[in-house]
């Protein structure tokens, strides 16, 4: 396992003794950003690519899953629930997951203090259809939820008797370094390091995509 912060230095080392121009100067801050759009996008293509293309598995790496917290602190909050649409009710995602089928960015959503009364994943867009065909109904007493954009929605006011509930635990599928402090390891597997690295330099402009080899056969004396 690998710090934020030896990762950023080692990156931001290499950019230096590189060939950056004056101009384009990066600082720690942004490294730490192209840090985890690179582990992001890489996890999702060893997940999509390797875990269920090759074995079928649809379990995501560990590495992958962050939790979060969302409470009812009022509206226009970033981490804000809410009744919506009088008998349902609404959370603001944190953070944008990882884009994976069937909405499996966002892996599980449960009540704080309860994580074994995990809601029924329900997938975008069929909510209408399975309503108006009284499917919802074999859900019984629980509640299911789908996601709309930035939001997760509820098809029941989980906010209101007898539900009561306050706050959420959302796990997402995506690595957020703008959270991790340069002590906190990056979750990532250690034989993808030296990717990550390369990735960010090559964004930087640092490395060549293709390296060019020319042959000189014009010996001299």
């Amino acid at each position: 396992m690998i710090t934020l912060g030896k990762l950023t230095e080692q990156i931001f080392r290499l950019y230096n003794s590189g060939n950056p121009s004056a101009d384009s100067q990066v600082t720690k801050q942004e490294i730490n950003v192209l840090v985890g759009q690179s582990v992001n996008k890489l996890l999702k293509v060893e997940h999509m690519g390797v875990n269920i293309k090759s074995y079928n598995d649809m379990f995501p790496p560990h590495t992958m899953i962050s939790t979060y917290t969302i409470t009812n602190t009022g509206s226009g909050q970033s981490n804000n629930l809410d009744t919506y649409e009088t008998s349902k009710s609404r959370a603001l995602l944190p953070v944008h997951p990882i884009s994976l089928p069937r909405n499996m960015g966002v892996w599980s959503v449960s009540p704080i203090g309860d994580g074994d009364q995990q809601y029924i994943p329900i997938q975008s867009g069929q909510y209408s259809l399975v309503n108006s065909q009284d499917v919802l109904q074999y859900l019984d007493n629980q509640v299911g939820y789908y996601v709309d954009g930035r939001h997760i929605i509820f098809t029941k006011d989980i906010t209101a008797s007898p539900f009561n509930v306050t706050s959420l635990k959302v796990r997402l599928l995506v690595v957020d370094a703008t959270v991790l402090g340069p002590y906190d390891y990056v979750p990532l597997p250690a034989d993808m390091e030296d990717m990550v690295i390369k990735d960010v330099l090559k964004t930087l402009s640092v490395m060549p995509e293709k390296e060019d080899v020319v042959i000189d056969n014009n010996k001299q004396a």
